[in-house]
């Protein structure tokens, strides 16, 4: 599909709609990661601890503070999934290399950064393109999902064929904001740049639409080629449904926020108490606090032994119990639904492998959704790398090796390696040594460790060793299979 098609397809269909929720919600997500919840609204997205209400007599604090669940979740998530990149293995060492090199150092945290925007937006985004400027090299980056529109065909697959990306950025040589809006399609892309005359603003600068009939049909202006097979644009979801994370705890975390700040301001009225005084004696309330504060007494008038004369106090009673009760179980209900682990809940101790494994089973659920989404979105950003080398093939198999940070019990999974040594192949000993980062590398200095100490065979070192004839430095014991030391003599003869 032409540019030309794709502009027809937007302005013809009703296409706004769904995106335009789906970036509402992300908006919103992003609002309570920076931890700004609906709490703060009052107070512009700043927790507040000492606000008043001035038309309030007894309830006259108003503290607003925030608290942010939704970033712990996200980030827990993030680094549970991202913190070790996934590892890709195309069967040929020439096509590993081309990979590395133009995913590069800054991958480990492209991966976190999509999984926080997936997180928020449901759907995270990824621009690839080649730089002329240097020679067509092959580069990538996050695209806000704020401003990704993507067009669909009509097949049940519903397959993306076309991208709308917009955004206001500021023109360098005017150092005036436009309004840019891009379309992409699997054959070029057309760039088109508009006034704010022509853009309708939320108060929070945010477009909501935009007169569609400036779009060009006869000529599109900067037209590019961008020699990819396909849409550059990689999407990766959150999960099948495409949703993002907080809708599944919003009104939990909205609940929590209630109950603890009416809880800090119950105790900050508490303080402030109000004398009633009953047929008071004296002058005014001056000579009142005056009496107080020096003699410890009052005047009271009292007209007969049946009158109510004297002092009274107006105070608030905070329900403490009722409240921690709510406030526990509030705040599992949120790292439950939320599919988290609760850093309240941790114990202390050498906790077992399965004890562990438990602890991090809703997580496990959670990072197990998204990374069969992520297996997808990443074989097409390989294919994209090896297209810009004119490597690509379809029948080109790609092994994805994805790996999870979490707490372990190392002392366990060191019993068990030592244990299965003599069973189990070098090469799964070395994946599942809980001090080796890179197995292969680990084999590797083994292999180099066992010539430079020995410098022969291992099998003629084997033989030395059963007779007696192998070198001082064969004494000190070797990692290889096969190969054992042969024992020191003890001077006295035992």
């Amino acid at each position: 599909m032409d540019v030309k098609t794709a502009i027809k397809l937007y302005k013809m269909a009703d296409l706004d709609s769904e995106p335009k929720k789906a970036h509402r919600r992300y908006r919103e997500a992003l609002k309570y990661y920076l931890n700004k919840n609906d709490i703060t609204n009052k107070t512009d997205g700043e927790s507040k601890a000492n606000a008043t209400k001035d038309d309030e007599l007894l309830r006259k604090s108003d503290s607003r503070v925030s608290n942010n669940f939704h970033q712990l979740l996200v980030d827990q998530k993030a680094s549970y999934v991202g913190s070790v990149k996934p590892k890709f293995d195309l069967g040929n060492d020439d096509l590993n290399k081309i990979i590395d090199t133009d995913l590069g150092d800054k991958f480990a945290r492209t991966v976190q950064r999509l999984v926080i925007d997936s997180s928020n937006g449901g759907d995270a985004w990824l621009h690839v393109w080649l730089d002329e400027t240097e020679g067509n090299k092959f580069k990538y980056t996050i695209v806000s999902p704020e401003d990704i529109t993507p067009i669909y065909d009509n097949s049940i697959e519903r397959k993306i064929i076309a991208i709308k990306r917009e955004y206001i950025s500021l023109d360098d040589e005017t150092g005036k904001n436009y309004h840019f809006v891009e379309f992409w399609t699997a054959e070029e892309a057309a760039f088109f740049k508009f006034e704010e005359s022509y853009l309708e603003m939320l108060p929070n600068d945010c477009i909501i639409s935009f007169d569609k009939t400036a779009l060009i049909d006869e000529e599109a202006a900067n037209v590019l080629k961008h020699k990819f097979e396909g849409v550059p644009f990689i999407r990766f979801p959150n999960n099948l449904m495409h949703t993002n994370d907080l809708d599944k705890y919003k009104g939990l975390i909205d609940v929590y926020d209630k109950v603890y700040n009416g809880f800090v301001n119950d105790i900050e009225d508490v303080q402030q108490v109000i004398l009633v005084l009953t047929n008071y004696g004296g002058a005014d309330l001056r000579e009142f606090m005056s009496d107080l504060r020096q003699s410890k007494a009052i005047k009271i008038d009292s007209d007969s032994g049946g009158d109510k004369s004297g002092v009274d106090k107006l105070t608030i009673d905070i329900p403490v119990e009722a409240r921690n009760s709510l406030l526990e179980k509030t705040l599992d209900a949120i790292f439950l639904q939320g599919q988290g682990v609760n850093p309240t809940k941790l114990e202390l101790g050498n906790n077992s492998g399965v004890a562990l494994k438990m602890l991090y089973g809703l997580l496990e659920l959670k990072a197990s959704a998204l990374e069969s989404e992520y297996r997808v979105a990443f074989n097409q950003l390989i294919h994209y790398i090896l297209q810009a080398h004119n490597k690509d093939k379809d029948d080109l198999e790609i092994t994805q090796t994805w790996e999870r940070a979490s707490v372990q019990n190392w002392q366990e999974k060191a019993d068990m390696v030592a244990k299965l040594s003599d069973v189990t192949s070098k090469q799964n000993i070395a994946k599942n040594n809980p001090l080796v980062e890179d197995w292969e590398k680990e084999l590797k200095l083994l292999e180099e460790q066992g010539q430079d100490s020995y410098g022969t065979d291992p099998n003629v070192l084997a033989e030395e060793v059963s007779t007696g004839q192998a070198g001082a430095a064969g004494q000190g014991g070797d990692l290889r299979e096969g190969v054992q030391p042969k024992a020191k003599a003890d001077p006295k003869g035992n």
